[in-house]
């Protein structure tokens, strides 16, 4: 619990992360290394470790220079590499657009709920809310996309939970650094729902909600 507590997933995910980065670590960057003088470096699990906490806890650089025995530019350039990697590694698994499988799951739910099926055209669009509904039909809609907003809500409310550095302020991060951590959350949010789902079991910390969150 102290590990799901820290990292926001299990230890056995974790591991499986950070095996998968190590085994695409082309560069270099996470693999343990000695200095001329023969001094061993830093090992892989510490600047991931740095990365983690900078991702869910959403601290500075200079925040978890003490604990991981690392200067505040490594914490940062290790986390800039972390999340590159993870979009690399995972992403085509974890970042992707819903197939029909997962379409098929999401409109049995919808129907569950009572959302009738068939409603909406098959394009991409954005629907504009009735402000003050008055009639019968725009009453019903009004009432099912409220709901759909708030699982919407729900949704990025977990990930925001779970990374505190996605409701953190962004300054000193170029564009695409902030896209690269947006994107490493989401597939580690999408990675912790996939093994809650196999193993049946939801972190005590986020068992309010537990919905994959998908990217077009």
């Amino acid at each position: 619990l102290l590990f799901m507590h820290r990292f926001r997933m299990s230890r056995n995910l974790f591991k499986r992360i950070a095996d998968g980065i190590l085994e695409h670590d082309y560069d270099g960057y996470f693999t343990q290394k000695r200095s001329a003088s023969g001094a061993l470096g830093l090992h892989p699990l510490q600047k991931m470790t740095a990365a983690m906490r900078m991702l869910t806890y959403g601290i500075a650089a200079d925040g978890a220079d003490e604990y991981i025995r690392s200067a505040e530019a490594t914490n940062l350039e290790s986390c800039k590499k972390f999340v590159i990697k993870v979009c690399e590694v995972f992403g085509e698994r974890y970042l992707r657009s819903p197939n029909e499988e997962d379409i098929a799951r999401l409109l049995a739910i919808g129907e569950e709920r009572g959302f009738p099926d068939g409603i909406y055209p098959r394009w991409a669009t954005f629907v504009k809310s009735i402000p003050a509904p008055d009639t019968r039909k725009h009453k019903t809609f009004a009432k099912r996309q409220e709901g759909a907003r708030k699982d919407v809500e729900r949704a990025f409310g977990v990930l925001q939970s779970r990374f505190a550095i996605v409701r953190g302020p962004a300054k000193g991060w170029k564009r695409k650094e902030i896209g690269d951590v947006m994107k490493a959350c989401v597939i580690m949010h999408n990675m912790i729902v996939e093994e809650e789902r196999q193993t049946g079991r939801q972190s005590c910390t986020f068992e309010a909600m537990g919905e994959r969150v998908t990217v077009s």
